[in-house]
């Protein structure tokens, strides 16, 4: 059977499934040497929950991330209709807002790269968008569309942090835009927000989680130039840099065609002293060419902006990859294309602008058709081996860990009893091309034995992304470790022909290890969710009633 395993997607063997907890779980012990999940937890754990659910209702994992996709792709061609109508009032112009939102390269990377999590915010945000936009328009201000307002912001919120800040800038540059801020609507949403992820803030906020529990991805400005692909070119024409390969590293040369979608959009401006809602239009411009400006993090023109955002601006630390900032170009492209094809279309009195648009877009995502982009547009099927490896390791009741070298495949199973460890964990600051030596050193076997590890294995590398020489697969890297590793005292099961598994004969048995902090603020996620279901509860008693 095939899954769309590929990039960050995950995967999910049925013991696995069943292993998920319905509470909040602060403290991974299936992973490396323990880690702590609080400062991801807004996502991990409604994701579990969603997952969980669905398990329960006897889905495999076959079913259950075929669900997951459909929701990401109904999710955004609905809501960005939505907010397309909203604005420009007709269908068929709504209809491409749906089509351009959905089909860019940003887009259909997050897909190809199983970024589900991004993918659902990014999905999401239109609606979330309309929905505050359409609170600020209006002259009555209800508790209802406050609830409202807060469940869809609430709800990004799990999908992704990060595009939640984001909309949450857009909502606030709105309302000052438009001089309508609403402060009481505001006011409610937000702490109903608050409330509803009460099982992430409340553990993080009482026990002043710091940087080095939660994680470096939100506090270190040393790899901003590092991540900063993009060019102005390519973030003005919605072409993300690593199209298509979506190999990260590999940017590609600006396809000039992409050209066009500025072109068109920004000739929007041509129009706009025809129409009587002017300032939406330009807003809509100027979130995109703020998008495409953020987009391109620390390079030029003016890079040093984006530097001292990430220094000086509360929250914008997550940002280390510029290029989540693609949704703001997203969403203004999506409307000002639009609106520039239904001025034309009213001019010349034909649908020609349409077609020979549409005709476009479709040319600008040739990749897809051709096969130039892949991860999960090629969706993989489970090889066997990994199912008799799965096996065994549930067979194996004594705990002790698995080291992947250089790291774990999607379809590796790990559990509380084997947690995976990458090499790059166990062998801190190595690099793929340092294992070698490593392995062939005379503390290697030891270092393994007092972790824990009793298996080291080399993965079979299904997407041809692990063992990568110039962004090309490399056979020889893996047949390298085998090799080396044959060489050590490790015992390697024949049993396996396509991965090669190796046995510890003097492994120690697995000591887990939790961190200090670990308990308070297990204990403080479990009543925030309480306060998390509560506050659902009243919330939607109260939408229905009022």
């Amino acid at each position: 059977m095939w899954y769309f395993a590929g990039g960050d997607a995950g995967f999910y063997f049925a013991e696995q499934l069943k292993a998920l907890s319905w509470l909040p779980v602060v403290w991974h012990t299936e992973s490396g040497f323990g880690e702590s999940s609080l400062f991801r937890l807004w996502f991990d754990y409604p994701y579990q929950v969603f997952i969980k659910l669905l398990s329960s209702l006897g889905l495999s994992w076959w079913m259950i991330d075929k669900i997951l996709w459909f929701v990401v792709l109904a999710f955004g061609l609905y809501s960005s209709y939505t907010l397309g109508k909203y604005i420009l009032q007709k269908k068929l112009p709504s209809i491409f807002t749906a089509c351009i939102y959905v089909a860019n390269t940003y887009s259909l990377l997050l897909f190809a790269g199983g970024q589900v999590g991004v993918a659902l915010a990014y999905a999401f945000a239109p609606y979330v968008l309309f929905r505050f936009m359409q609170s600020a328009d209006s002259e009555q201000q209800t508790i209802k569309g406050a609830l409202l307002d807060g469940m869809s912001f609430s709800l990004l919120i799990a999908f992704d942090l990060r595009l939640s800040f984001i909309v949450l800038g857009v909502i606030l540059l709105y309302q000052i835009f438009g001089r309508k801020i609403r402060v009481r609507n505001m006011g409610i949403a937000f702490l109903m927000t608050i409330l509803i992820h009460a099982f992430w803030l409340l553990p993080t906020i009482l026990t002043r989680a710091s940087p080095s529990e939660v994680g470096n991805d939100f506090t270190n400005p040393g790899m901003l130039k590092f991540l900063s692909v993009a060019d102005f070119s390519h973030t003005l024409s919605l072409l993300h840099p690593n199209w298509p390969e979506n190999l990260f590293g590999k940017v590609y040369f600006l396809q000039p065609e992409f050209l066009f979608f500025p072109l068109i959009a920004f000739s929007s401006l041509l129009f706009i002293r025809f129409i009587h809602n002017k300032k939406q239009i330009l807003f809509f411009g100027l979130i995109a060419v703020s998008g495409a400006f953020l987009s391109k993090g620390v390079q030029d023109p003016f890079g040093s902006i984006f530097n001292w955002l990430f220094l000086h601006v509360p929250g914008f630390v997550m940002f280390r990859d510029p290029t989540k900032f693609y949704l703001l170009t997203a969403i203004g492209y999506s409307i000002l294309i639009p609106f520039v094809l239904m001025r034309v279309h009213m001019q010349l009195k034909k649908i020609l602008s349409y077609i020979v648009f549409a005709l476009f877009l479709l040319v600008t995502i040739r990749s897809v058709f051709i096969g130039s982009v892949q991860g999960n547009f090629r969706p993989l099927m489970l090889p066997q081996e990994y199912v008799s490896l799965k096996k065994q390791l549930v067979e194996d009741d004594v705990p002790s860990r698995v080291l992947w070298v250089p790291q774990k495949e999607n379809f590796s199973y790990f559990s509380k009893e084997h947690p995976f460890v990458n090499a790059n964990q166990l062998f801190k600051n190595s690099s793929i091309a340092d294992i070698p030596n490593i392995a062939t050193s005379a503390g290697f076997i030891p270092k393994l034995s007092e972790s824990g590890i009793k298996y080291v294995i080399v993965p079979m590398d299904v997407e041809g992304k692990l063992f990568m020489s110039n962004y090309v697969y490399d056979d020889t890297i893996p047949k390298n470790f085998i090799l080396v590793l044959q060489q050590t005292e490790l015992k390697q099961d024949l049993r396996y022909s396509n991965i090669a598994v190796f046995e510890n004969p003097e492994f120690e048995e697995m000591i887990a290890t939790v961190s200090g902090n670990v308990e308070i603020q297990q204990r403080y996620a479990n009543i925030g969710v309480a306060i998390s279901v509560i506050t659902l509860i009243i919330s939607v008693i109260l939408i229905i009633c009022l």
